[in-house]
């Protein structure tokens, strides 16, 4: 295995099996609005289950660094999935990470495929609820919230 591109003509021979920390390239990181990765683990499996068909097993997880949404500080925000596909000619991710001059599979660009899916569209670590001094200074978008909270409240 070089990187992390799979040669799939070995996994008829024997199944395969891979667990390292990975890196990814800082490009696709800034790409993606992160501040940065650290600790992300993967673990993934291949086995031939037929003479046309693999499966694979990935399991990833890790801490992203994320802008808060409200105090802008870098926070840490812990990830964890698990992906599982049948590699065939027809399935989708086989079409999209398969090279076939060279017969591997690409798993970081898979990993990073997940990773980006895990990313929250805003999140912060702060427990406090934006609220004005009265109820008149109320961004009327979160009126809906305030009211549900004072309810729960009583």
């Amino acid at each position: 295995m070089n990187e992390m591109n799979v040669d799939l003509t070995k996994v008829p021979i024997q199944k395969m099996k891979y667990e390292n920390e990975v890196t990814f390239p800082e490009e696709w990181i800034k790409q993606a609005g992160l501040l940065g990765i650290k600790e992300a683990f993967v673990s993934f499996q291949i086995f031939p289950k037929s003479d046309s068909d693999d499966e694979i097993v990935l399991q990833c997880h890790g801490t992203l660094f994320l802008s808060d949404a409200r105090s802008l500080e870098k926070v840490e925000y812990p990830f964890s999935f698990e992906f599982q596909e049948k590699l065939n000619e027809e399935s989708e991710i086989f079409g999209r990470f398969f090279t076939n001059s060279q017969n591997t599979l690409d798993i970081l660009e898979i990993l990073w495929e997940n990773i980006v899916l895990e990313i929250p569209i805003s999140f912060t670590v702060s427990e406090e609820i934006p609220t004005g001094e009265n109820k008149k200074e109320i961004d009327p978008r979160l009126a809906p919230l305030l009211e549900l909270l004072e309810k729960e409240k009583e």
